[in-house]
């Protein structure tokens, strides 16, 4: 005996497909070619054109601070430099090793780089100690120009009269 059962299951849901197939090609614009290219129209002109007119301020041609090398400087090395330019700055960033770690040390240090290096408008120092396994010691900011503080990131000028900033970690 033969069980038309499970046929009868089927042509319901094959009819169903067939008519959403049907459908679907009839929704459509018929068959797409791959050898015509489809239309593109231009784009939309803007509603609004949005324009920035503020021009970053040149910083005058200034020298900032004193360029004296103090006496009883504490010893150290530079270990690596890295000369840097933008925008006609001249920059320099320093690895220096000492066994300073106190702020007034590391301030005598900076100041002793920066006499150093008076032809630079700007001079990034790390203070390390190589003899305690590279223990960082502190950080120095030197800018001997208007314009190398403006390079450092003092936009509204120097913020100082020193020509550099020192801190001592912690």
């Amino acid at each position: 005996m033969i069980n038309a059962r499970p046929t009868l299951i089927f042509a319901p849901l094959t009819a169903l497909f067939a008519l959403c197939a049907a459908l679907l090609w009839l929704a459509g614009d018929g068959r797409v070619s791959a050898v015509e290219p489809p239309e593109i129209r231009p784009a939309p002109e803007p509603y609004l054109v949005v324009r920035s007119t503020y021009v970053a301020p040149d910083p005058p041609d200034v020298r900032v601070g004193d360029f004296e090398r103090p006496g009883n400087v504490p010893d150290y090395e530079i270990l690596q430099t890295e000369h840097s330019k933008r925008d006609g700055v001249r920059g320099m960033t320093l690895i220096v090793d000492t066994r300073v770690t106190t702020e007034r040390d590391l301030t005598l240090v900076a100041r002793d780089i920066k006499g150093r290096y008076a032809g630079l408008d700007s001079v990034s120092v790390e203070f390390i100690d190589s003899d305690n396994f590279l223990n960082y010691s502190g950080g120095a900011v030197i800018f001997n120009t208007a314009a190398g503080a403006h390079y450092q990131g003092f936009v509204y000028g120097p913020p100082n009269n020193e020509g550099y900033l020192v801190r001592a970690a912690d």
